[in-house]
C-alpha cells in the first residue's frame, strides 16, 4: 500500500459524531500498523516479536479485527508510537483531517535505495555526493565517536576526490587504502552491533538540478534485525534542503 492508497483509504471511512470520545477506528488502526510496518519494512512476524503478541494477532490487526488493548498498546510501542495511540479514547477528527495530518508525517517522506557499506564502489558513490546525511535511528549515543568518525573519513574522502584539490590521489593504491580506511570504521560499527548502509538521493535544489546527498544508515541490529535485507530507507526530503543563503556569500 503506498501513500496515496493509505490517503484514498482513510477518506473512505465513515464518519464519527464529532462531539463523543472515540477510540480510533479499528479500521483506521488497521491501515496505520500495515504503513508502519511497511515503512520500517518488517515482516508480520518481526511486528509480533518485537510487540510480544502472536502472529495472528498482528494479522487479525491488520484484517481491522477486534483484538484486545493491551495487544493494540503493544504493537502501537513497537511501531514507535506512545501507549494508548491505537486505543485512548478522542475527539474524531474526520477522514479529511486525518488524512492531512498523515501528509504531514509521512508526506515529505522519500524510499532511497541502500545496500551495506561494504565494498569500493558505496565509498566512491557517497564522496561523490554534494552531501552526505547520517541516518541514525535508535542508536544509543555510547557509539556517537565511532558514527563521528566515520563522518570524518567521508569528509576527507569527498575533498580528496573533488575538483578543490589539486593533485587527488591519482594512483590506484591509494584510493584504495582510502577506500578500505573507511571501510575499517564499518567494519568497527558492525562489531559493535550496528548495520551500516548507504545510497545516493537526488535532491535537486534551487539552482542546483542535479544536488545528490548520500544517505548513510546506522540502525541496531538488536532492536532492527531486518535492516541487513533492508533495500530501501524512508527519508524525509526538508532534511536534505539547502539553507536558504548557505550557496551565496552574504
Amino acid at each position: 500500500m503506498n501513500a496515496q492508497e493509505l490517503l484514498d483509504k482513510i477518506k473512505e471511512l465513515p464518519n464519527k459524531p464529532v462531539d463523543v470520545p472515540t477510540p480510533p477506528a479499528i479500521e483506521l488502526v488497521a491501515m496505520v500498523v500495515r504503513w508502519g510496518r511497511h515503512l520500517k519494512q518488517w515482516k508480520a512476524t518481526t511486528l509480533a516479536d518485537f510487540a510480544h503478541v502472536s502472529l495472528s494477532t498482528v494479522e487479525r490487526v491488520e484484517r481491522a479485527e477486534k483484538v484486545s488493548d493491551e495487544a493494540l498498546d503493544r504493537i502501537a510501542q513497537a511501531l514507535g508510537h506512545a501507549p494508548g495511540a491505537f486505543t485512548t479514547p478522542r475527539l474524531p477528527i474526520g477522514p479529511d483531517k486525518a488524512a492531512e495530518h498523515l501528509v504531514e508525517a509521512y508526506g515529505h517522506l522519500e524510499p532511497v535505495a541502500v545496500s551495506p557499506m561494504k565494498t569500493h564502489k558505496a565509498i566512491r558513490d557517497a564522496a561523490k555526493c554534494d552531501a552526505y546525511l547520517i541516518h541514525r535511528p535508535g542508536v544509543p549515543d555510547t557509539h556517537d565517536d565511532h558514527i563521528a568518525n566515520l563522518g570524518e573519513w567521508l569528509d576527507l574522502a569527498s575533498f580528496i576526490l573533488s575538483d578543490i584539490v589539486e593533485e587527488p590521489l591519482s594512483s590506484g593504491r591509494g584510493r584504495r587504502q582510502l577506500y578500505n580506511d573507511i571501510l575499517a570504521a564499518v567494519s568497527e560499527l558492525e562489531r559493535r552491533g550496528l548495520t551500516v548502509l548507504s545510497g545516493v538521493m537526488a535532491a535537486p535544489q534551487p539552482g542546483m538540478p542535479d544536488w545528490k546527498v548520500a544517505i548513510v544508515s546506522v540502525t541496531p541490529r538488536l532492536t532492527d534485525p531486518g535492516a541487513p535485507r533492508r533495500r530501501h530507507v524512508m527519508v524525509d526530503r526538508r532534511t536534505v534542503a539547502v539553507t536558504p543563503g548557505w550557496l551565496t556569500d552574504d
